[in-house]
């Protein structure tokens, strides 16, 4: 629970650290590049204003221009050199072939230049600027800029990690506390549980032939809160401890037939029927009782909420380096909004599909269970196909 606490606080400060990393990076590449480009769109304009002999234009000795004029005749389409510019990297058939696609309002092929487009007095002039220069030096702002980003969000998450531990640890402490709560509180209700069923038992046996409803009731109650606080001891022990130590090669597939089998004569009583379909040899590692409690926990909900005289089935087969078991019971559904919550402790669908001896804490437990061992466990349910439970299952060597 903690350990999904800190990746969830990473995750969020992580991604509010890449926008905003992303944002002022875009920023100062969008500034830092009009910079860059200022100087050779001055050249343009001031060339373009010597040219057409308007004011301001005046500025450098025309053998510091980089910036070429040259003008098309639309009747002709001849092009003519108006200035004495130079582009050193353009020969004059690629300058005229530069102005006549400006000119015609395209997109330029080379993207080592800029141009500005004028008309006036029936000609047009166009502008053309090398930019080889401009361009490697936005190459190297990316490239800076990029390294800073990456260095930055590399430090920011070095930051946020180290924050975490720091941010979690009053609700790490509270857990912790809670957990601690709930595994003493179990286990000390144990042996007042035992002593009520043990002088249960020896007072129904001391009123052998007698009705007595009250005691009927009493040894009921004391075996759902014994049931119950089992439950909450292993769900406790398993936080604390998932048991990697005791865990050893299973053969699931053994395991699942085992457990249909086992199940048949309850689902008998309620007239339901349990087809297997059981791919052999699916060898998972984990620890035999709780995966015996998955399995037991998944089939006991199968058969306390199918219809009677409807079919539960159970199949277990590979899927990629997974073994896949499923667990489907016609006749019941879950709607959507019960359906995202069965994983919950203690919660209950509602009352039509909620048993009077159910914990809330069966499928809580399978959770636990299955993702310790490393696994996924999904539920889905639909009017026509009734409610299914997905496990998958990490297979051994696979």
């Amino acid at each position: 629970m903690i350990q999904k606490l800190k990746k969830r606080f990473i995750l969020t400060s992580m991604a509010v650290v890449t926008l905003v990393l992303l944002l002022v990076s875009s920023v100062l590449f969008i500034g830092g590049r009009r910079v860059i480009y200022s100087d050779a769109d001055q050249m343009l304009k001031r060339s373009l204003m010597t040219s057409l002999g308007e004011k301001g234009g005046e500025g450098r000795t025309s053998r510091f221009e980089r910036a070429v004029v040259l003008t098309i005749d639309p009747e002709t389409g001849t092009v003519e050199r108006k200035s004495s510019g130079t582009l050193e990297n353009f020969s004059e058939e690629e300058q005229q072939e530069l102005a006549k696609e400006a000119a015609g309002g395209g997109k330029l092929k080379n993207k080592g230049v800029r141009t500005s487009v004028e008309k006036h007095n029936g000609k047009t002039y166009v502008a053309v600027v090398d930019t080889a220069m401009e361009d490697r030096l936005v190459t190297a702002a990316i490239k800076a800029l990029a390294l800073f980003a990456v260095g930055v969000w590399l430090a920011l998450l070095l930051l946020v990690w180290l924050l975490s531990g720091w941010a979690v640890r009053p609700m790490a402490k509270a857990w912790d506390m809670q957990r601690q709560f709930v595994a003493d509180a179990s286990h000390d209700l144990k042996t007042p549980l035992t002593v009520i069923l043990s002088n249960s038992e020896l007072l129904k046996q001391q009123t052998e032939g007698k009705d007595v409803p009250e005691l009927d009731r009493i040894e009921t109650a004391g075996h759902r809160m014994k049931d119950l606080v089992q439950k909450m001891l292993t769900l406790a022990r398993m936080e604390d401890d998932p048991g990697r130590g005791a865990w050893e090669s299973l053969d699931l597939s053994d395991m699942v037939m085992e457990s249909a089998l086992a199940f048949e004569a309850a689902a008998f009583e309620k007239g339901l029927t349990i087809d297997e379909n059981v791919e052999s040899d699916l060898i998972v590692k984990g620890n035999k009782a709780q995966v015996q409690s998955v399995l037991e926990c998944l089939l006991d909900n199968a058969c306390k909420y199918a219809d009677a005289g409807s079919a539960i089935t159970v199949s277990l087969e590979k899927a990629g380096k997974k073994a896949k078991l499923t667990v489907r019971n016609t006749g019941s559904y879950i709607p959507p909004e019960d359906l995202a919550h069965v994983f919950e402790r203690f919660y209950r669908a509602d009352k039509s599909r909620t048993a009077g001896d159910s914990s809330g804490l069966g499928l809580a437990i399978v959770q636990s269970v299955v993702e310790a061992m490393g696994g996924t466990v999904a539920a889905e349910s639909s009017e026509t196909a009734g409610t299914a439970f997905t496990v998958l299952f990490p297979r051994e060597n696979s």
